[in-house]
């Protein structure tokens, strides 16, 4: 009788404990829409890809939003819907499907996927030919490197938080800043700010911090502070196309500023075939194309403005095993538009080097 009674307890609690599974399948309502594949998509920039949609009947209007864009809206959908995406009227990079449905009573029903656009390009891979090098300051954590009508400019960062973070025109051949007469082209940062990116619009030299959110606008002539502007994030890379200043956050995205206002203009995600390319840390913008550092390692990524598509990889280990000695990573790329030659190297490191991109 015991055994009974402890059976008839036993089944009463699995009865209990599985009711709510069985109850909840049977009596939930079906759903108003939904895509129709159960993961996110990824696809490549050019295709035109269909985007299934089921719809319940009682559904009075659908709206697809794909980056807050909306792409489709039906007033009296069909069960089954087809939106047929054309991905070259978006760059690569990743987005959101948000899928609206409301019923007849107004009723708003959302489901949500990612949508993520590859690069239609396989990256090429170039390399380094070493040409002469120069004295470099192994005390210079470098964060930028840029030229100026011929003139050599660095930046450097303060990882020691010791107020080491610095701008300055350099001499080439001695790689010490530039001094004329009693004015020395330097300008130190105080420690609670850590240098990063620098660029060059007209006379004014536009200095990053990590940070700090803050960007710090130098008088060319003078290298006295004019003005600072504000952004949000961090900052770490900066160039410029002579118009537009490029800065990276150390993210696969690349965001174009107006020098007067550091107001945003638009922004890139750099993508290769494979996926996105974070850790973006320098930049050099050549010849219309963006040259940028892929922190921690030996390889600087060549990336076209328009879309972010990265066209090729310039593995610059040879670089790296003849300039780093017992300094740090590989980051520092500067074009001298002047004799077009180029010039790279790292934090800490005792040499920069002229170098010539073998493709």
């Amino acid at each position: 009788m015991k055994k009974i009674i402890i059976w008839v307890l036993v089944l009463g609690l699995l009865v209990g404990f599985l009711a709510p599974f069985f109850n909840s399948s049977s009596d939930s309502a079906p759903q108003a829409a939904t895509f129709g594949f159960k993961e996110n998509l990824a696809t490549t920039y050019g295709k035109t890809i269909a985007i299934p949609l089921k719809v319940a009947e009682e559904s009075s209007k659908l709206v697809l939003k794909i980056a807050d864009s909306v792409v489709l809206q039906i007033a009296q959908p069909k069960k089954k819907e087809i939106y047929f995406l054309d991905t070259k009227s978006f760059k690569p990079g990743a987005y959101l499907l948000d899928l609206q449905v409301s019923d007849a009573d107004g009723n708003l029903y959302t489901e949500q996927r990612n949508l993520r656009i590859l690069s239609d390009i396989k990256p090429e891979r170039w390399s380094l030919q070493l040409g002469a090098s120069y004295p470099h300051d192994s005390k210079n954590y470098t964060q930028g490197l840029t030229f100026w009508k011929g003139e050599l400019y660095e930046a450097t960062g303060d990882p020691n938080q010791n107020g080491s973070s610095m701008v300055s025109k350099i001499n080439l051949s001695t790689g010490q800043p530039v001094k004329e007469g009693a004015l020395t082209y330097k300008q130190q940062l105080d420690a609670s700010k850590f240098g990063e990116g620098i660029a060059i619009i007209g006379e004014e030299l536009f200095q990053l911090t990590w940070k700090n959110q803050q960007c710090f606008v130098y008088d060319l002539k003078t290298f006295q502070l004019k003005r600072e502007l504000a952004y949000t994030g961090e900052g770490w890379g900066l160039c410029s196309d002579g118009k537009q200043l490029i800065m990276s956050d150390g993210t696969e995205r690349l965001t174009f500023k107006d020098p007067k206002t550091f107001q945003t203009l638009r922004t890139l995600e750099v993508y290769s075939d494979q996926g996105p390319l974070p850790q973006l840390n320098e930049l050099e913008y050549i010849d219309g194309l963006i040259y940028a550092n892929i922190y921690t390692t030996n390889f600087v990524a060549v990336i076209e403005p328009t879309l972010g598509r990265v066209i090729a990889l310039i593995d610059a280990g040879n670089l790296v095993a003849a300039g780093k000695g017992n300094g740090e990573v590989l980051n520092g790329i500067a074009f001298n538009a002047t004799n077009r030659k180029i010039y790279m190297t790292g934090k800490y490191w005792p040499q920069l080097f002229e170098v010539n991109i073998i493709k």
